[in-house]
Order: C-alpha cells, then sequence, then structure tokens
C-alpha cells in the first residue's frame, strides 16, 4: 500500500499538471511539512513553484532549488523565463524541430577595393585588409574580445539543435554569376572572376555564424619554412612532392562546464579499507570540440594547441583569403562530449585535491553537472598534403603559433626498416 509521503508528492504533481492550482499547493505544502528526503523535496518545490503565481515567491522556490542542485535543469529555465531571458513560446521539443530553409538566397559581404575595384586579401597584421594592385588598406569592423552564450538559453530553444542549411546561392557583384556554396562551406570564391566571398548570417545566425575567430598570424612563406624544417627534420626515403597546400578556418565548439559533482570511493587505511566520499563544486572552462567530422585522428592534438584566450569576435573581412568550413556537429551533440571530458578530468582531479593517493572503485554523479556557456570559434589551419612514393603525408599546422603535426614520423619508420630489412 502507498505511504501517505508518496500519496501526497503524487497527487500534488498530477494536480500541478492538470492546472488545479489550489489543489496541487494544498497537497504539496502537507507534504513539505513532513521533512521528506531532499530530492523528494526539491521535486515538490519545482511542482509548487509551477503553482504559485506571485513571481517573487515562485522566484524563492526556485532559487531554493538552485541552492541544493546547481544543475536543477527546470529550474534553471523556469527562472531564466522569470528573468525575461527566453520566452516561452521560443521553447522547442528537440525532436519535433522545424525544418531549416534550403536554397535560400543570402545577402554575400564582397571583397573589393572601394579605391580601385580590386581584391582585398586578409593583412598579415591581423587587422585589416589589403588590395592586391593599389595596396590601400580596410580596418576589420571587429576587434572585440569573443563572448560566450548561455547554453542552457540556447538549448532550450531551436538554436543549439540546429544544423547548417544545406545550399546557399549567391549572385556575385563582380562579373554578375550566380553560384552556390556546397554543404559545409560558408566561403567561397567566384569560380568566373576570382571575387572572394563570404555569407552575411545576420539572419540566420542561430544557424552557420561563428561566435568568435582566432586570426591567422603565420603567413604562407612562414609555413613553407615550417614545412622544410620538418622535413628536414623527419627526411623521408624519397622525395616528397607537394599535393595541396592551404589555409582554412574550422569551427570547434568551446563549452564551460559548471555545477557540482558527489563522488563516492574506497581508500585503504590503518590496513584495511574504508568508505570516501565528498561534493565539490567545478567550473571547468574551455572545454573544445571540433565541430567537423573525418578529421584525420592523428592531427587531432592541434587543436589541443591553439592560445584560446586570444579569440576575438567574428567579422566575415577574416575570411577574406582563406576557406572556411561551417559545423557539423550541433552544440547539442558536442556538449554530450564535453561533458564526458569534464568527468575524465574531475576523476584525475578528486584524488590530488582531496590529498588521497589512491581512490578505489571512484564513482561520480553527474547529474548535477552542467553546461554554463558555450560558443563557435574559427580556428586557423594550414592543411598539407604531401605524396611520398605511394604513401601521403598529412600535417596540420596551427595558423595561429605555427606548431606543427604530422601523421607520420618518418625517423620511426626508417628504423623499423632497417631492422626489418637486417
Amino acid at each position: 500500500m502507498p505511504s501517505l509521503d508518496y500519496e501526497l508528492l503524487s497527487y500534488g504533481r498530477a494536480s500541478a499538471m492538470a492546472g488545479e492550482k489550489e489543489t496541487a499547493r494544498r497537497y504539496l505544502e502537507r507534504f513539505l511539512r513532513r521533512s521528506p528526503p531532499e530530492d523528494e523535496r526539491l521535486e515538490a518545490l519545482y511542482w509548487l513553484s509551477e503553482v504559485i503565481d506571485d513571481p517573487q515567491e515562485k522566484r524563492a522556490l526556485l532559487e531554493e532549488i538552485l541552492a541544493c542542485n546547481l544543475g536543477d535543469v527546470r529550474a534553471r529555465k523556469k527562472l531564466a523565463i522569470l528573468d525575461g531571458k527566453i520566452q516561452p513560446e521560443e521553447i522547442v521539443d528537440p525532436d519535433h524541430l522545424p525544418a531549416p530553409k534550403e536554397n535560400r538566397t543570402n545577402g554575400a559581404r564582397s571583397f573589393t577595393c572601394p579605391q580601385c575595384g580590386g581584391r582585398m586579401t586578409y593583412a598579415p597584421d591581423g587587422q585589416s585588409l589589403i588590395c592586391e594592385y593599389c595596396e590601400s588598406q580596410s580596418r576589420l569592423r571587429n576587434q572585440q574580445p569573443a563572448e560566450e552564450e548561455n547554453f542552457l538559453l540556447a538549448l532550450a530553444t531551436a538554436k543549439a539543435q540546429r544544423r547548417p542549411i544545406q545550399q546557399n546561392v549567391i549572385e556575385c557583384k563582380g562579373c554578375g554569376a550566380t553560384f552556390t556554396l556546397p554543404p559545409k562551406v560558408i566561403t567561397h570564391t567566384c569560380p568566373f572572376c576570382q571575387t572572394p566571398y563570404a555569407i552575411e548570417q545576420v539572419e540566420i545566425r542561430e544557424l552557420d555564424a561563428p561566435d568568435s575567430v582566432l586570426p591567422f598570424k603565420i603567413t604562407h612563406e612562414e609555413t613553407r619554412k615550417i614545412i622544410i624544417k620538418w622535413l628536414k627534420e623527419n627526411p623521408p626515403d624519397e622525395k616528397p612532392l607537394l599535393k595541396s597546400f592551404y589555409g582554412v578556418y574550422l569551427p570547434a565548439w568551446i563549452f564551460t562546464i559548471g555545477g557540482q559533482v558527489d563522488w563516492t570511493g574506497w581508500v585503504y587505511k590503518n590496513k584495511k579499507t574504508v568508505p570516501v566520499q565528498g561534493r565539490r563544486i567545478i567550473n571547468i572552462p574551455n572545454i573544445l570540440i571540433p565541430a567537423v567530422n573525418n578529421f584525420p585522428s592523428p592531427l587531432e592534438p592541434v587543436f589541443r594547441s591553439f592560445p584560446l584566450d586570444e579569440l576575438i569576435a567574428f567579422d566575415t573581412g577574416y575570411l577574406a583569403s582563406f576557406h572556411a568550413e561551417t559545423f557539423q556537429i550541433s552544440a547539442a551533440d558536442a556538449s554530450l562530449k564535453a561533458r564526458e571530458m569534464a568527468v575524465q578530468k574531475i576523476k584525475q582531479d578528486v584524488p590530488l585535491t582531496e590529498l588521497l593517493s589512491d581512490i578505489y572503485n571512484l564513482t561520480v554523479k553527474t547529474p548535477s553537472i552542467v553546461v554554463e556557456s558555450y560558443r563557435l570559434a574559427l580556428l586557423p589551419l594550414w592543411m598539407v598534403t604531401l605524396d611520398i612514393g605511394k604513401e601521403q603525408l598529412h600535417m596540420a599546422i596551427n595558423g595561429s603559433t605555427g606548431e606543427c603535426f604530422a601523421d607520420k614520423e618518418y625517423p620511426l619508420f626508417h628504423w623499423l626498416k632497417k631492422l626489418l630489412d637486417f
């Protein structure tokens, strides 16, 4: 037979869901007077907040919930609505998202010189565009630091769930030609007059537009010297032939993970195994998740080499001389990987911060871990492919620092080859 506590909470919740506010309030307040366990008390407080009309009382209940559990998503969402940060009608069901529009025509920014009509390219100073012909300069509009966005609010709306649109159509202002940009590309050079373009994404920012960018600092010539230096230090058996060499901005999601975690485990103390437990508040910034598929896994360490504190607000001018890809992995999907990485870091940190050398069977409870903020950043890479005999060598060079990553280390191959030949 169900207990009285169970019936009070169940009837109170059912009445709240049915819109019977007075009935729900009586059941829930009576239940709370019986000093229930914390998880049941928080559940009752949430449903009580749903049937109370006074904003101040509602806020007090929601803040009480968050004081006990920073990661309560329902309470955070309701508090955001109460604060006017999102509107109830903006909240969507992630399983029934409206389909994105395809084949829409977008306004485009043409990088042409206002003085002579020549092509403007990205200047090495990282702050301006320069004309290839008359060398006049145009300062980039945005040099402000990049800002993060509240992930919970984006997740509640369609913003963090959407995928990129499938096709974009641009009419070239240089020659009048109309051409399409394939999926995953947000910059392009006109195939007829070579005028570079970038999609202006003001009206579709929630789909594609990056929040921040890390500009290229390493020039084409500097990158060529880095490649030569690497080949001298890692000489292959056969003469390398350059197959491709280009600069590209690749997208990545950057998250800040917060909340609180409870952990339990066992330690060996005084010749016997004893249980230990604890709770800790967490704040883990700059968890980077690449937003592209099929990036060569041996080159993925390059994503950990970027100085993320140098990110600035996005401006299409930074794309004048470089291709860029849109994200292929949504913020919602990337956030799951970010949580996994955060949990791994917590498990590594607990023994160190708790001054416990070895914790056995360490278990971390994750329901209260939340993604506090996020941003979509474009990161600069020089991608290089070399043909070496029948093999290909792929290299990724950090366009900001010049750090070089390759998918092969030839000295090791030479050593193995000599050993096998012997």
